[in-house]
């Protein structure tokens, strides 16, 4: 890819290159495009198109419905309890 190349692109998004960049961009562009030769090269024969990647299935824990703990007996399990509420150290004065 070439600056002239780099420019148009850069026309069309509306930026403003300096020539440090345009030729920068010109071989990160060629890089890039490379990569794609790259990708055209693996064999894709017999490997149906497809618009979305496919689903996967992973160990998923199912939902499943438990009864709530006893409050009072969560509160009692607390150093801080003071009856049926938990006692915590003063944020606000």
């Amino acid at each position: 890819m070439d600056g002239a190349e780099v420019r148009r692109i850069a026309s069309l998004a509306r930026l403003e290159l300096a020539d440090a960049e345009v030729d920068r961009f010109a071989s990160q562009l060629t890089a890039i495009l490379g990569y794609f030769e790259k990708l055209r090269e693996v064999a894709t024969e017999g490997v149906p198109p497809a618009s979305h990647p496919p689903e996967l299935k992973g160990p998923v824990r199912p939902d499943v419905a438990a009864p709530w703990p006893d409050p009072a007996g969560l509160v009692n399990l607390s150093r801080g309890a003071e009856g049926e509420f938990f006692r915590v150290p003063r944020v606000l004065e």
